[in-house]
This record gives structure tokens, sequence and C-alpha cells, in this order.
């Protein structure tokens, strides 16, 4: 009978081992080539593991080494240190104790993973000197005990914090990427441990703040249930100024915003009327915290292109005098500068004096910021725009639903062409690059000169069958072309429009 298990485990340790390597080693390369965490895992298995196991092996099941032999006992305890050290490995991978980088990683608290792992170390160390070592543990707790009352006066406020942590941990009023704010300390989370907790501040300094502390104090968490967080800003707009068309401009400059969220719409209301002006307050609805000041700078520097083009006055905080006759031009342009821009334009070389005359009067000087979207795809669009300074960007989502950039334009070229097709959305989105300074003129008038122009509606035709070509192509759509090469017509020299 011994025989045949010294049989049995001799055949094992000579095929059943090196076969179980070669398996181990292959896992490992495909692990390797698509860079899964679990490679270190198996490669602690396979070099720290495999050979004191296979050494415990030989000398228990081969060479019949008794339990007590020294040798046994170190290669025992080698073979324990291996797996204290792979099983970290294993827990590091499997758990986390930040931002999950892989979907299938559990996150615990930082505290609770330092608790996992010390009880892995100290069980098997338990299991060493005891089990292998003979080492009577009772007499260590004993002393233990002994020194564990002077231990904890000593360590007061180390066991107040770790005691603290713990209760974090199972009341958990915050996590790891919560904003929150204690006492007059506001930041980011990005470390709970035994001892305290790490917060990332607006000016990127990092605060430590004791558990203890956090146990006593009041904590405000501005993300725990509801991500939603309000802003309040307040504005003041001259008495000239209605106070619904104020609202109007303030809610659509809200909603054009960055991070500002559309669901529930931004709340404008008329607080009171001051000596120089009425007030009003802004709550816009955002989901990123973080992004509180950038959201806000933003709103409040389109709020003063919306402003500008709505023909509002932002009143001074103090007393402005102006001598009679020097009052600023609040529209920034004369009729006459219009009328000379849209005279240098190649598209209205066709046309008299007084049509680009007629042309000029019944259009506006317009100014708008960084980043701001002028025209959106899929949106009936009214006005045509012609730049006088600055650049925008005309961009289209191909088929594949990422942004495509069709044409930069800049000063002297004209887009919005959209607004001529009554009946068409816009199949671009328009967005400003850098501040912007346009013309804008409303599509009848244009259409009005199409009909008693045959040349400038050729030219505006031939301009709109151009842009549409450019169109399908950052799309990556064919467009149908008519028999000489062009673009079915889209306006008619009679004003009809297709």
């Amino acid at each position: 009978m011994l025989n045949k298990s010294l049989f049995i485990w001799g055949l094992f340790l000579i095929l059943g081992f090196p076969i179980f390597t070669i398996v181990l080693g292959e896992g490992i390369e495909k692990l390797k080539h698509r860079g899964n965490p679990f490679t270190k895992v198996l490669l602690n298995i396979q070099y720290w593991l495999l050979p004191p196991l296979a050494i415990l092996l030989v000398m228990r099941q081969i060479l019949g080494v008794a339990n007590t032999a020294k040798s046994l006992q170190i290669v025992e305890t080698l073979f324990l240190i291996a797996l204290i050290y792979t099983l970290l490995s294993l827990l590091n991978t499997l758990f986390t104790a930040r931002r999950q980088q892989k979907t299938w990683q559990i996150y615990l608290p930082n505290i609770l993973f330092q608790v996992i792992r010390s009880a892995v170390v100290l069980g098997i160390t338990a299991y060493i000197l005891g089990v292998i070592w003979k080492i009577d543990l009772g007499q260590i707790a004993s002393a233990a005990g002994v020194g564990s009352l002077v231990v904890a006066l000593a360590l007061q406020d180390t066991l107040s914090n770790l005691v603290s942590g713990f209760l974090l941990i199972l009341e958990a009023p915050f996590k790891i990427g919560d904003w929150i704010k204690v006492g007059q300390t506001e930041g980011e989370v990005i470390e709970i441990n035994w001892r305290a907790v790490r917060l990332k501040t607006r000016e990127r300094d990092v605060i430590v703040i004791p558990n203890g502390i956090l146990g006593k104090d009041t904590i405000q968490n501005y993300t725990i249930i509801d991500p939603l967080h309000v802003v309040r800003v307040r504005l003041q707009f001259s008495y000239f100024d209605p106070p619904n068309r104020v609202i109007r401009m303030l809610r659509q400059t809200a909603l054009a915003t960055k991070g500002v969220a559309s669901e529930p719409l931004p709340i404008i209301d008329t607080q009171q009327y001051v000596n120089t002006a009425i007030d009003y307050e802004v709550k816009l609805y955002i989901k990123d915290y973080g992004g509180l000041e950038e959201i806000k700078a933003e709103f409040l520097t389109l709020v003063y292109y919306a402003a500008k083009r709505y023909k509002f006055t932002l009143p001074y905080g103090n007393k402005v005098e102006y001598k009679l006759g020097e009052m600023p031009n609040l529209q920034g342009i004369t009729t006459e500068e219009i009328t000379t821009s849209l005279k240098a334009l190649p598209y209205f070389t066709f046309l008299d004096t007084k049509t680009i005359e007629y042309l000029a009067q019944s259009a506006t000087y317009e100014h708008f910021g960084i980043g701001e979207r002028i025209v959106q795809a899929g949106e009936l669009h009214r006005k045509v725009y012609i730049i006088l300074e600055g650049s925008v960007s005309i961009s289209v989502k191909d088929n594949s639903n990422r942004e495509q950039e069709v044409v930069f334009l800049s000063t002297g070229d004209l887009f919005g062409e959209t607004a001529l097709l009554h009946t068409e959305v816009s199949q671009v989105s328009v967005t400003v690059i850098d501040d912007l300074k346009a013309i804008a003129i409303e599509p009848d008038s244009v259409i009005h000169i199409v009909q008693e122009y045959p040349k400038f509606a050729m030219e505006i035709n031939s301009f709109i069958q151009t842009r549409k070509q450019a169109i399908h192509n950052a799309k990556g759509v064919e467009s149908k072309l008519s028999e000489n090469g062009k673009l079915h017509p889209l306006l008619y020299w009679d004003g009809r429009v297709s």
C-alpha cells in the first residue's frame, strides 16, 4: 500500500507538476498580452509558491521526513510565507480602495481593505508559529494583554481614529470621489484609511482630516444620493431691459452652458429693484460639483455676449458720466459700416449700392464668445451671418456619430445659409473658435433680392451647393448630382424655396 502511494506521488511530481507549470506559463503569456492584472498573481504562483510546494511534497511524501524535522519546518515556513505574498497579490487584484479600473473589481474602503490584508498575514503567521514551530501563543496573548492597557492609554487618539474609521465605514456618509465639506474645509475625497480621510481641494492641495474629528463634526456631502447641485448666480440689468426678455435670455444662455443640466430647467427669479438696476437670481442645476467654478465662469462669460446681442445693459457698479454727443454706441457698428462691409464681399458684387443699403438696414451686429454654438444641427435657424472678426468651426456627425469638421471659417466668410431654406433644418453645428463679431441678416431680405437679381441668385445657389457637398463628404454620404455635375438647385429665381 505504501509503495502504491509512493508510486502515485512520484508520478504526480514527475508528470503532473511539469504539465501544470507549462499550462500555467501559457496562461501567463496570454494574460500578459491582454494586459490582465491577474498576470502578476499567476507569476507569483509560478515563481514563489510552486517551488517550495514541490520541495515540501518530495520531503513529506517521497522521502518521508518527520514533521518535527527542522528542515521540513523551514520549508513549510517558506511555503506559507510565499502563500501570504501570493494571497496579498490576489487581494490587491480583486479588491480596490480607489476608483475601479476594471468592472469586475470590488471596491472596499481602505480601512476594511487593510483589515482583510492584516487578517490574512496574522492568521497564517499564527499558524506558522503555533502549528509548525509549536510556540505557545497563549503566553504571548497573556503578555500582550498585560501591556495592552499601557498601549491603549498611550494611543488614545490613534484608537479613537481607528474606531471612528470603522464607524464611518458602517455608516458610509461618503465614498471616494464624493465632494464633502467638514467645518470650513471643502474638497474631493481621494482616500479613506484607518487613521484619516484625505481631501483634495479646488486649489489642488491635499488636506488630511483625522477620523476622530470627522466623527464629531458635521459632514456636508454634495454628491451623495442626488448628484444635482444648485449654483446660484446673481446679476443686475437696467430698468430699460424688460424682465421677461432678460429671463428668456438668461435661461437660453444657461442651457447653452456646458455642464448645466436641462432637466430640471434653470430657474430665474426677479429678486428686487435697487437704485440703479433690477436684481435677478439664476439657479443652475449641475451634476459635476467638481466643475462648479468653471461652469459658473463660463455661464457669466456667455451672459456678456448674449446681453450684447439682446442690446441689454449691464449696469456699472459706480456712477459713469457721458458728455452729450459722446454716448457709447450700443449697437457696436453703424449702418454705413455694415454697408461698407457688405460691398467688400464677393457674394454681393452683383448688387448696386441701393440694394446693399437695403440689406444693411435689416442687418444687425452680433457678438459671440468662444465656445458658443450659434447653429445647432437638427434645428431651424433664422439668420445668415457674415464674419467681420473671429472664426467658427462648422461640423457634422458622421455615420459613426463622431463630430467631424466640415470647414473652418474666418473674416469675410458666410454661414447660416440653411436659413434661406425655410422648410429645412440645419445639417451642421456652428461653434465659435475665436471671439466672433458678425453681421446677421434676415433671410427674407436675401430671398427678396434673389427674385430681382438672377446672377446673385446663381452665386448664392452655387455657394449652397458647394457647402452641401462638403457636408455630405464629411458625413460619408454620396450626393446625387445632376447631369452637369452640380447638385440639384435649392433656390429658384422666382423666390420659391425647395
